[in-house]
């Protein structure tokens, strides 16, 4: 074995322990819709601004408690090595401009105001070409704890370094997104000119006709491809001939483009057809 070789595995091998251990000390999550924790640093696909489309945030305790409302968060911090970074003095060579202290921040989950994401500010400049794969460490400052019947059992304010949730960032050019309020199971399609690379993110984890309040799906592109693209939504499934609130966006380079509302009751019918451009 030649010490080329070794030198590259070496590297491959800190590559990888860097990524796994990505805000390893945070003690809060993101969980499922299904209540079951995501892994620490775990990837997060970067939707549009001023909206979640995360997991929730969540954190268990001693005696059944779990985590109520979480009030507020400090600014995030990069984290690289053993050192962190605050974002707003985050200088990489070539950002303009810089990122902004709150460029990520709290948000009630879309059709789940009861539960916190995260959401992002919308992209300035070239912002965008140096968020992909950045280890995320959002301090929680205030939060409850929660009682197993839902009441208040403590609140904490908190600068324990420990108290964070940490994630590692995936950018795409183009990211389409729809969410809904039901169990209900919808299927979004997104076709574009030929060369472009897209792909489902299964992150939807409602099981059609179960308990769960809301569901969500997204489809992004991992190049940008100039042309147009085709956005078909179906209501694959309408489990109790109820009508579903459902909204769609659009987002290409950080930007939201287009956002479409509606209501559905149909089943197995397309819902909504629309184009864009880039």
């Amino acid at each position: 074995m030649n010490a080329s070789f070794l030198f590259v595995l070496l590297l491959a091998a800190i590559a990888f322990t860097a990524n796994a251990q990505c805000g390893r000390s945070c003690r809060f999550r993101f969980c499922r819709a299904d209540g079951s924790m995501r892994p620490k640093g775990a990837k997060i696909l970067l939707r549009g601004p001023d909206y979640s489309r995360s997991a929730f945030i969540c954190r268990n305790f001693p005696g059944g408690r779990t985590l109520g409302n979480v009030r507020t968060t400090g600014a995030a911090l990069i984290e690289s090595g053993s050192g962190t970074t605050p974002i707003n003095r985050y200088r990489p060579n070539g950002l303009r401009p810089a990122f902004p202290r709150n460029y990520f921040r709290l948000t009630p989950l879309t059709f789940q105001r009861d539960r916190k994401g995260v959401a992002r500010r919308g992209a300035m400049g070239n912002q965008e070409e140096f968020l992909d794969d950045l280890c995320i460490r959002l301090p929680i400052r205030n939060y409850n704890i929660q009682n197993t019947d839902g009441s208040v059992f403590r609140t904490i304010s908190t600068s324990d370094a420990r108290d964070c949730l940490s994630f590692r960032t995936v950018v795409r050019p183009i990211v389409v997104d729809v969410a809904w309020d039901s169990s209900d199971d919808f299927d979004l399609s997104v076709i574009g000119p030929p060369g472009s690379v897209g792909g489902r993110i299964n992150d939807n984890l409602v099981a059609a006709c179960g308990d769960s309040p809301a569901g969500k799906e997204a489809v992004s592109f991992e190049n940008m491809v100039r042309g147009k693209y085709t956005v078909t939504l179906f209501h694959f499934n309408n489990c109790f001939n109820k009508r579903t609130k459902w909204v769609v966006n659009v987002v290409v380079n950080g930007v939201r483009i287009q956002r479409r509302l509606g209501r559905s009751n149909s089943d197995g019918r397309r819902v909504l057809e629309l184009e864009f451009t880039v």
